[in-house]
């Protein structure tokens, strides 16, 4: 079984961040790591990833300061990238050892509603026609629930119609998330 981590980094320079992710690693030793919105590119990209000792990656870099996507492995997965955007990666990704193949897509959805708009097709277009399991996961920038939002107008549910659509169409399953609410 593969073991997976997706986290929102929302800066992969903070000291602080970067000593959770060690101890993180260090304890639940993670074949697949995922990070959201790190903020950074480049050679500093390279030596985050270099450091946290992961053989494989690919990145969707940031633009300037949001955004950006990290999937980096190590041998026991295997992991072939055929779908891109600025807002997703997609991945065919086999378990070494089972021999088991899964869909992995990780999201980070733009923060622009109207730029977000055109993901929901794209991610469509992706979903397999075989029995093959799908995981996504990421930062939609979007919920399902008014219950799921928290301060803001009073007037706006905040709720996206096109993530619900597409979770539908999907016949995806939330599988919630662990940790403290709103963050």
């Amino acid at each position: 079984m593969v073991k997976a981590l997706f986290w929102n980094s929302q800066g992969a320079l903070d000291p602080d961040f970067n000593r959770y992710l060690s101890l993180f690693i260090r304890q639940h030793d993670p074949d697949v790591v995922v990070l959201m919105e790190p903020r950074i590119s480049g050679r500093k990209a390279d030596r985050f990833i270099r450091r946290h000792r992961f053989l494989h990656s690919y990145r969707v870099e940031a633009s300037g300061f949001s955004g950006g996507i990290w999937l980096f492995w190590n041998d026991l997965v295997s992991m072939d990238v055929f779908a891109v955007s600025s807002q997703f990666i997609h991945a065919l990704c086999t378990d070494r050892n089972s021999g088991v193949k899964s869909l992995v897509t990780c999201v980070y959805a733009s923060p622009n509603r109207l730029c977000r708009n055109g993901m929901w097709d794209m991610l469509h277009a992706l979903a397999p026609s075989s029995d093959l399991p799908w995981v996504i996961d990421g930062d939609f920038n979007a919920i399902l629930d008014s219950r799921d939002r928290f301060g803001g107008s009073s007037r706006r549910t905040g709720v996206c119609r096109k993530f619900g659509e597409f979770m539908q169409q999907e016949n995806m399953t939330d599988m919630g998330f662990q940790g403290p609410r709103f963050t």
